[in-house]
């Protein structure tokens, strides 16, 4: 892990920033489809994944934990939901199936980030079990020589940021969260 960004890193961290712009945009463009809008999305969601594990201080001056979750689950969530409550609307049932299906994927991706950042960090959350005990991923950092080693308040910050969002999906989608209400009050009280 490097203790300063390189000044390619800083410019290819520059130019992601700039391509989540375009993306973002492109999300809000009413001439595009639903399959490019949630391509877009999708692209979001791993540029910005790349950027909280490659520069965790950028990532957070820049606010990108903040944007990750209002332009790539939050917004669309609110979306489906104005949706699925409207009585008027005759694809209510495909519109509900479609937010269940959403908040699964921000569930499942939340968990994957918190776990990937776990592991390239070196961060041990009581609450969380090992990928590698799961049989999923191996707990071994690979790659680590281009990313910035962050300070240890801005990785407790960030598992923090992504427990409580899974938190936030549980009120969406209560049935199938519920465990996670646990794990969201354990990090609001602070006794993590």
């Amino acid at each position: 892990m490097l203790n300063r960004p390189s000044l390619f890193l800083t410019d290819v961290l520059f130019f992601l920033s700039r391509q989540a712009e375009v993306l973002k945009a492109d999300m809000t463009d009413s001439k595009l489809g639903p399959a490019e809008v949630w391509t877009s999305r999708q692209a979001l969601q791993d540029l910005y994944q790349k950027m909280l594990v490659t520069d965790l201080e950028y990532a957070l001056d820049k606010k990108v934990e903040q944007d990750l979750w209002n332009h790539a689950f939050k917004n669309q969530i609110t979306t489906l939901q104005g949706q699925a409550k409207n009585r008027a609307n005759p694809n209510r049932s495909e519109v509900q199936a479609n937010l269940s299906l959403f908040l699964e994927a921000a569930s499942g991706f939340y968990t994957q980030l918190l776990q990937e950042l776990c592991t390239v960090f070196n961060v041990d959350l009581p609450c969380r079990v090992k990928s590698s005990q799961l049989g999923i991923i191996s707990n071994k950092q690979t790659h680590t020589s281009a990313i910035v080693k962050p300070q240890s308040s801005s990785c407790s910050y960030i598992c923090q940021h992504c427990l409580v969002h899974l938190g936030d999906i549980v009120p969406y989608n209560s049935p199938l969260l519920v465990g996670r209400l646990q794990v969201t009050s354990i990090v609001r009280s602070g006794s993590w």
